[in-house]
């Protein structure tokens, strides 16, 4: 991990910034979709509800994960002062205290939407597979330059995050489609389903 400016220094945003929604892709699993720049995270024993939990030993309130221009900044919590904020090296593990192992990694360079992917055997809250760290656009597909990766998928879909709610176009088509909360959608031989979180 390299050095980085302290977040604690900036103004800080409350949390409640943050937009939170699960979709589910066929053929490629569940995601927790989480907006804004500033997330929690934490075991699931928090008494005080993390953005981000992990069914692991680790501590109730771990650290956050913050979103600085082009980089992800780790944050530990404020109780441990041994660790420094520092900058998360995509693909690497996130130090925290704990048998879980927490990667970031950014599919795609032209996006800062970024994924974070547990190894097994431990899971993330909520029963999904990733957590997508979105900002305004994501990529589902087969490729290694989506967010959300399904191998046998065949089409690439794009999601936009607007105000009034999530748009989804198949890659080459003009026009978007709102996604419903609790409807499947199918774009490009991909079908998904938006639930809020």
């Amino acid at each position: 991990m390299t050095p980085f400016p302290n977040p604690r220094s900036q103004p800080k945003k409350p949390l409640s910034d943050t937009g939170r929604w699960r979709l589910w892709v066929d053929g490629c699993g569940g995601f927790l979709l989480l907006t804004g720049d500033r997330w929690s995270l934490g075991g699931i024993a928090s008494a005080n509800h993390s953005d981000i939990m992990i069914q692991a030993d680790w501590p109730r309130n771990a650290g956050m994960i913050s979103r600085q221009e082009d980089h992800y900044v780790w944050t530990p919590n404020q109780t441990n002062n041994e660790e420094k904020p520092a900058l998360i090296e995509f693909g690497k593990v996130i130090p925290v205290a704990g048998s879980a192992k927490l990667r970031l990694v950014q599919p795609n360079p032209l996006s800062p939407t970024a994924v974070l992917m547990l190894e097994p055997p431990h899971r993330f809250a909520d029963h999904v597979d990733g957590v997508i760290l979105a900002d305004q656009t994501i990529l589902i597909g087969p490729a290694a330059d989506c967010h959300a990766r399904g191998t046998m998928l065949t089409g690439k879909v794009l999601l936009v995050h607007r105000s009034e709610g999530w748009f989804a176009k198949a890659v080459g088509d003009k026009e978007f489609v709102k996604l419903l909360i609790g409807e499947r959608t199918e774009l490009a031989e991909v079908g998904m389903t938006l639930e809020n979180a």
